[in-house]
């Protein structure tokens, strides 16, 4: 079973000398203007790179998958891990899970100089832990660390869905036990790469959805069959994702009618 490592009480200080409260610094109005453009303190998520080698020994241990270790950023590194790199931010190493059935999304989590973590999804998610880290978010250490972790099991679990089409571009659905997220890219913002990455994919699983990771068998001979997906209630933002989805395809229809 996974456990997260015992993260470090830092903390850090304001130029009057009184501890910054990340993740309760503002109030109803809301953070400054300038704090958009401020990143002080992005040490406070070093700590990160420990939850990041934990999960990555626990899916190795746990799942029938095969990881490989790179120090620096790997040649084949997806464009969504790639795009990490800007400025001096630079990766300083990763991991590449590669489910041993087809059928299941690969990772790829990466730590970066920043310091943070970039998880590549199947054929064409991302996301960073901390999501930002500029003064404004107000992101803390234990909120990156949870992230994190989420959205290493929504793959891992089946939870993560991505799918490209004409009309609505990159959809990418993330679930857990807190619900479901839901976004759009338009085919005319989507970059190209991804798009092309995950058509790819589509066709090679003929458009199936991702499946849960199978787990680690030392007699595991590549017969496995993953269980049928349970039928489940959607959730509320769900259905919403859903409606809005609908409702936007027939607005593009009737301006183009």
């Amino acid at each position: 079973m996974y456990e997260r490592p015992e993260l470090p009480e830092l903390v850090f200080t304001d130029p009057e000398g009184n501890a910054i409260p990340y993740g309760h610094r503002w109030g109803a109005d809301g953070p400054p203007k300038r704090t958009y453009s401020l990143t002080r303190h992005p040490e406070r998520f070093a700590p990160l790179a420990d939850v990041a080698n934990a999960l990555v020994e626990h899916l190795e241990r746990t799942y029938d998958v095969d990881v490989r270790y790179t120090e620096g950023l790997p040649e084949d590194a997806p464009d969504t891990v790639r795009s990490a790199e800007q400025g001096q931010v630079r990766i300083a190493r990763a991991a590449t899970l590669l489910p041993r059935h087809d059928g299941c999304a690969p990772l790829v989590i990466a730590e970066t100089t920043f310091p943070s973590i970039v998880v590549a999804m199947g054929a064409a998610g991302e996301a960073r832990a901390p999501a930002c880290g500029c003064d404004a978010c107000d992101e803390s250490l234990e909120d990156s660390a949870e992230l994190l972790e989420r959205l290493v099991f929504s793959v891992v679990e089946g939870r993560f869905q991505e799918r490209y089409s004409w009309t609505d571009g990159i959809e990418i659905t993330m679930g857990d036990l807190g619900g479901a997220s839901y976004s759009r890219e338009p085919r005319h913002v989507a970059d190209k790469e991804r798009v092309d990455a995950l058509k790819q994919s589509q066709r090679e699983r003929h458009g199936r959805r991702w499946m849960p990771w199978p787990p680690r068998r030392d007699d595991a001979d590549g017969t496995w069959e993953p269980d049928a997906e349970p039928l489940r209630l959607w959730t509320r933002e769900e259905r919403e994702a859903a409606i809005e989805a609908a409702l936007d395809r027939i607005r593009r229809r009737l301006r183009s009618a």
